[in-house]
């Protein structure tokens, strides 16, 4: 597609990169901008400094299909903004794209963890579970009274309780949390 680098300005052809500058001056100077048209339609054009890997050129104001020197409006498939991508009934989903988000982490005291790991024995203490791998203990430490809810205080080790994580994972799918004997009468242990 041919581009457009000169254009009419008070009868005469002149270049984009004066048009440009003519155009930085009168808005410098609070004028009006000066009326630029095409060489070949005669149409308003608007000289476009150039970007990326475009020159610098001119831009007709209005889509002329006609002209050889406007870019012509090209039709894109853009999906329907009403239309779902997937079915909620498809059995698959898009995932793995990234967002960008802010985050607030409460602190947690990891020597309050330790105490309660190892005087629960790294043992659940809704299932009786007990797991390590490689040495390493797979236990989680719940909070009785959430810290999300009741916020920066100080927290006594008797507030605290191992889980494994399916447990810990249970005890979240309510908003109050439930508590241990509610997890052991879930899991049919009590």
């Amino acid at each position: 597609m041919p581009t457009a680098t000169a254009c009419f300005y008070d009868g005469k052809a002149i270049e984009v990169d004066k048009a440009i500058a003519l155009k930085q001056r009168a808005k410098a100077e609070n004028n009006v901008v000066p009326l630029f048209t095409c060489l070949e339609c005669h149409e308003r054009v608007r000289p476009h400094r150039g970007g990326g890997h475009a020159p610098a050129h001119f831009e007709h104001l209005k889509r002329n299909a006609d002209c050889s020197l406007s870019h012509v409006a090209r039709k894109r498939n853009r999906p329907d903004p009403l239309k779902a991508d997937y079915s909620l009934d498809d059995p698959k989903a898009l995932e793995g794209y990234e967002i960008d988000r802010q985050a607030t982490f409460l602190k947690r005291n990891q020597a309050l963890v330790a105490k309660c790991k190892e005087r629960d024995d790294y043992t659940c203490q809704a299932c009786g579970f007990e797991l390590e791998s490689n040495g390493n203990h797979i236990i989680e430490c719940h909070h009785t009274k959430p810290l999300a809810v009741h916020g920066e205080r100080m927290i006594p080790l008797s507030e605290l309780v191992c889980l494994c994580p399916t447990c810990h994972r249970i005890a979240h799918t309510r908003k109050d949390p439930f508590t241990v004997n509610e997890i052991k009468a879930i899991l049919g242990q009590e």
